[in-house]
């Protein structure tokens, strides 16, 4: 295949996918504020470490089946019962792990409000009974985030772009909507955490229904009693197994793991203003997403070519695009960051724009190495994988307990572009290293 025919075919799935991305986002960023302006900094800083606190615990519960789901898909693209199989399966342990999950989640939700949530002396008053039962609510979400991600998945092997747009767009302005008749009518959190669950199931069901178009229209019919040999369950497994620890050890990259550390070290006042700025330059974040879930598949594709010369141009070419257009977009915010946050967020946030500038350093040094993860995973050098994060996440943790305690918001901000100066530099060690044994 000509590289120019890959490079048409990813960049106008990445147009129609960025459009996804910035109609969703924009109503993601505008509930956010909502809520924000609604709660007040140390008020939606606790709102911030329930949702952290909940999701972290999910990924260190619920396995990350998706790209393990791309990965088999795309190496058994002519055998359609094999597919069948492997939709099944990873549908299945999708499920079960996110049931059990929930389940665990539920039952740590006191001992996370009394180990984490220790800030009355920061004027933040919440009754550790009434946190524990925000826990518990949203904990109900991660039923559906990792079964998701799975079916997203698949959409992208299929080329499903315009069915993703159509269903981030209904799933994200649903829940604005929701929430924002719950704080008119009821101004209580319980109901807006509830907001966020039900956008979940709603996401989940409309995931459902366009896979099952999309199959039929590859006509791969999906029988849930089609079932893996033992041999292909077990590399299946193995293959996930990896993937998920090296995704247990990435969560430092999140935001959640920072908000936690914030809010634990240095009250939730703090924990409030480092969301905020994170949630600004997520539109930076924004821009690299929709080349990230598009790559991997391609990637998949070129390996399974050994076509290794357009599998670097690939790289090279999205890095370049990414990189340019995160210096553009961060440049802007940069110049207006102050009248950006007084703005949306209010002028009680204004002190996030330290850890904003920061912040735009960590998301461009961040685009520009996206393609580390899934071209391990695609060269399938999962243990490589495994190597990177483990490294980096060690450099990252020691700097952010350390520099949080002496910078709060700025200190976490500082740690995570560190960080991801340290994946960029590693990560392109090991890229070339598996391409030695390729």
């Amino acid at each position: 295949m000509k590289f120019d025919d890959i490079k048409k075919r990813i960049l106008n799935n990445y147009k129609l996918l960025v459009s996804t991305k910035i109609i969703g986002g924009l109503a993601s960023a505008l509930t956010l504020l909502i809520i924000a302006r609604w709660l007040g900094v140390s008020q939606f800083g606790i709102f911030a470490m329930i949702i952290s606190s909940v999701e972290i615990l999910n990924i260190l519960f619920s396995f990350r089946v998706w790209d393990t789901t791309v990965k088999f898909i795309g190496d058994n693209a002519t055998n359609k019962q094999n597919i069948s199989s492997y939709i099944s399966f990873s549908t299945m342990v999708s499920f079960f792990s996110s049931f059990f999950s929930l389940i665990l989640i539920l039952l740590l939700a006191d001992w996370v409000t009394h180990n984490l949530f220790s800030f009355t002396l920061f004027g933040a008053v919440v009754e550790h009974d009434q946190l524990a039962k925000l826990i518990s609510i949203y904990a109900f979400s991660v039923l559906f985030i990792s079964v998701n991600d799975n079916f997203d998945g698949m959409l992208r092997t299929y080329n499903q772009y315009n069915s993703i747009l159509k269903i981030n767009i209904i799933t994200n302005l649903s829940r604005l909507v929701l929430v924002v008749l719950c704080i008119y009518y009821y101004g209580a959190l319980t109901e807006v955490l509830i907001c966020f669950v039900v956008a979940f199931a709603m996401g989940a069901l409309l995931r459902f229904i366009y896979l099952k178009k999309a199959l039929n229209e590859e006509k791969i019919n999906l029988k849930p009693s089609d079932s893996l040999n033992r041999s292909e369950r077990f590399d299946y497994l193995k293959f996930m197994s990896n993937a998920h620890f090296s995704n247990i050890l990435n969560l430092a990259n999140d935001k959640n793991l920072g908000v936690l550390v914030v809010g634990y070290f240095v009250g939730p006042i703090y924990a409030g203003l480092y969301r905020v700025a994170r949630a600004i330059t997520k539109i930076i974040r924004r821009i690299m997403d929709p080349a990230l879930e598009i790559i991997f598949p391609e990637f998949v594709k070129l390996n399974a070519e050994k076509d290794f010369q357009n599998y670097k141009k690939v790289i090279i070419e999205s890095v370049k695009m990414l990189v340019l257009s995160s210096l553009i977009v961060g440049s802007g915010i940069y110049l207006f960051s102050s009248e950006i946050i007084a703005l949306f967020f209010g002028a009680q946030y204004i002190n996030a724009e330290s850890a904003l500038f920061i912040l735009i350093i960590a998301m461009i040094l961040h685009n520009g190495g996206y393609w580390i993860n899934p071209s391990m995973l695609a060269l399938g050098k999962a243990k490589y994988l495994t190597m990177i994060t483990i490294i980096t996440t060690i450099i990252y943790c020691l700097s952010l307990f350390y520099l949080v305690r002496a910078m709060q918001h700025d200190g976490a901000a500082l740690s995570l572009a560190i960080r991801n100066l340290c994946i960029l530099s590693v990560g392109t060690y090991f890229y070339f290293r598996a391409l030695k044994m390729n």
